[in-house]
C-alpha cells in the first residue's frame, strides 16, 4: 500500500515537472489530452470487459447446446431401443 501511494507521488511530480518544461499554453492542451486519454482507457476496457462477457456467454450457449444434444441423444436411444420377441 506504501509503495502504491509513493508511485502515484512519483506520477504526480513527474507530471509537474514535464508542465514545467512546457509553455503555459500547452498546460491547458495537455489537460484535454489526459481526459481524453483517461477517456478512451476506460472505453477500452469497458469493451474488453462486453466482449470477455459475450465470449462467456456464448461458450455457455454452446456447452448447453452440446449438453441438450447429448441429453436428446440418449434420450432417443431409451426410447427408441427394439426388444426383439420370438414368435413360433
Amino acid at each position: 500500500m506504501e509503495m502504491l501511494r509513493r508511485l502515484k507521488t512519483a506520477g504526480e511530480y513527474q507530471k509537474k515537472a514535464m508542465m514545467a518544461l512546457l509553455p503555459e499554453q500547452m498546460e491547458k492542451h495537455l489537460d484535454v489530452i489526459e481526459k481524453e486519454v483517461k477517456m478512451m482507457l476506460a472505453e477500452m476496457i469497458a469493451a474488453a470487459v462486453r466482449e470477455g462477457r459475450k465470449a462467456d456467454a456464448f461458450r455457455d450457449k454452446q456447452d448447453y447446446q452440446m449438453a441438450d444434444a447429448s441429453w436428446g441423444e440418449q434420450n432417443h436411444q431409451e426410447t427408441t431401443s427394439v426388444k426383439k420377441v420370438d414368435i413360433e
